[in-house]
């Protein structure tokens, strides 16, 4: 014991003590800067009808939780069913009288969302809160049965095409709310409007830029073309998030053992956990002050500004006639009151 006492006697009397606890903050202060903010939020949604896609794990689980807990009836948006089931499950062991029902919908398959939003529209006569969450990253090229790199349907065309198919029982909400998952990638990403199917030359990396890109344009766009109307649409980046299965499942990080040991303490110091990647979508969806705010980019619970091709109207445009010519849709159809149809978008700055 005295040999101990005056071990750590000489151990207290060097630098050690200093350079450990320094490390530790320094290791803190990266943790609770990459964590972002909270939402601080405590308003809730009870009655409220919220779809979130891809609800059953990540960041659309988490999303999901949050929302349950605040008296949102929470429709999870699935492809697997057993996955769904297990999900509500693991809900209701944190919120007992959690409202939660499953619904199958695989967004990379354009008869799948015409069929979800068909049964949505005969059992809902409102949506309140529309979460395009669900998509893929780092995939290998592949088309849809549709004939659409996958990609691209999943991260943008499919929510492109379920948002238009539900406008009519989101505008019957006080306050519909669209709200679109996009990524910093966005920032890198290019728009190939002549081959969406990047045929000529794929990159998945690039595809998913691209279709961030593509998502966060169409956001911006469809909250000037419905700003008559009750519906708002903003969208959110998450920031970058461990353990949602897409990184691990594509990317060369989960290609070897020993690739996923030596990775595994960066990826937890430099990535967000699924709750801290899905406060920005909670704010969005249940703060009071945000009932007429649209066509905005959020990152951290504040508005940030998107990449400047976000805001080029004329592009915007061009993607949004694209779209509706590749999903098949009239978008007279979907006028609900719209100020504007073919005329130029004005005011596109925010």
């Amino acid at each position: 014991m005295q040999d101990f006492l005056k071990d750590f006697e000489i151990f207290s009397q060097s630098w050690w003590p200093y350079i450990i606890t320094l490390f530790v903050t320094i290791i803190s202060a990266i943790r609770i800067y990459i964590g972002g903010t909270y939402c601080d939020s405590s308003h809730q949604i009870v009655g409220k009808n919220v779809i979130i896609t891809g609800g059953a794990s990540g960041i659309g689980f988490e999303t999901a939780k949050e929302l349950a807990k605040r008296g949102g009836n929470i429709i999870l948006a699935v492809r697997n069913a057993e996955k769904g089931r297990r999900a509500i499950e693991r809900i209701k062991m944190l919120t007992p009288k959690a409202n939660v029902v499953i619904k199958l919908l695989d967004v990379s398959e354009f008869s799948s969302i015409r069929d979800f939003a068909d049964q949505i529209i005969k059992e809902y006569n409102r949506i309140d809160v529309l979460i395009n969450n669900a998509g893929i990253i780092f995939h290998p090229y592949k088309k849809t049965s549709d004939g659409n790199e996958l990609t691209f349907v999943t991260n943008y065309l499919g929510p492109f095409l379920l948002t238009h198919l539900l406008l009519s029982v989101l505008n019957n909400s006080d306050n519909g709310r669209v709200i679109n998952v996009s990524a910093l990638a966005h920032f890198n990403g290019k728009l190939k409007l002549d081959d969406f199917n990047s045929e000529k030359n794929f990159n998945e990396k690039e595809a998913f830029s691209q279709s961030k890109l593509a998502l966060t344009m169409f956001t911006k766009y469809m909250a000037q073309l419905y700003k008559s109307t009750k519906i708002t649409f903003n969208a959110v980046d998450p920031g970058l998030v461990r353990g949602t299965g897409h990184i691990e499942k594509y990317s060369t990080l989960g290609r070897s053992l020993i690739t996923k040991i030596s990775v595994l303490p960066w990826v937890w110091l430099f990535l967000k956990t699924p709750k801290q990647g899905c406060q920005s979508i909670v704010y969005l969806a249940v703060d009071p002050t945000l009932n007429n705010v649209s066509g905005y980019y959020f990152s951290n619970c504040e508005i940030r500004e998107p990449s400047e091709i976000v805001k080029d109207v004329n592009l915007s445009k061009l993607l949004y006639d694209k779209s509706c010519r590749i999903v098949n849709i009239d978008k007279d159809k979907f006028l609900i009151n719209r100020e504007i149809s073919d005329a130029p978008v004005n005011n596109f700055e925010n």
